[in-house]
């Protein structure tokens, strides 16, 4: 069993090898983010401007069965985190940065929100948006790509991170979507032989 100091460190560790190979990503994927939407600009979000770790922060619920996205006024207690929405009902965030890269990058996290957020935050502050949804992937997710990009002129080929079970979701939406993803960072995703 490790030690909590050994523990910190392997987590520092990640955070560290995420953040360089985000810092990759940006690079890489910067002119082709930029090639995909050379002349849409990130429209504004609606809705109630909260703080996230320094950056705005805008919550919404969707209605899974119509998929209508409305803007929902986070309550107080919840702080940096999100708490489960009403039955038939998903919760979503949007993060903004202060200056949005060219391209309009985003990542796009689908468990464990605001769960050791250095990697978002770092990525906040190289332009990038953050968005959230609640699992598991599905219509909903579809919906909730189609907003972000249509609407709102967020790239086509998001990154995805996720931990343990946000691993698996952000697996399963691209497996279903290959083409609609740039990478994927997974921290410590369990394995389901019976999706191999």
């Amino acid at each position: 069993m490790s030690s909590p100091t050994s523990a910190r460190t392997t987590r520092i560790a990640w955070t560290s090898l995420a953040i360089c190979s985000f810092g990759f990503v940006e690079a890489a994927f910067g002119a082709a983010f930029a090639a995909q939407n050379p002349e849409q600009a990130s429209a504004g979000f609606d809705g109630e401007k909260t703080d996230w770790h320094g950056f705005e922060r805008f919550d919404y619920v969707m209605d899974e069965a119509s998929f209508a996205i409305t803007p929902f006024r986070r309550p107080d207690s919840e702080k940096f985190g999100v708490s489960n929405p009403p039955k038939g009902q998903r919760r979503s965030i949007i993060v903004v940065p202060k200056q949005a890269a060219p391209g309009h990058p985003w990542s796009w996290q689908g468990c464990y929100w605001d769960h050791e957020p250095q990697t978002e935050v770092e990525l906040l502050r190289r332009g990038f948006h953050i968005a959230f949804i609640t699992p598991d992937p599905g219509k909903q997710w579809d919906a909730w790509y189609d907003w972000l990009t249509e609407k709102h002129g967020l790239s086509r080929k998001p990154a995805f991170i996720g931990m343990s079970k946000g691993g698996v979701n952000e697996y399963d939406w691209t497996t279903a979507n290959p083409d609609k993803v740039s990478c994927i960072y997974a921290d410590n995703p369990p394995f389901d032989p019976r999706r191999s």
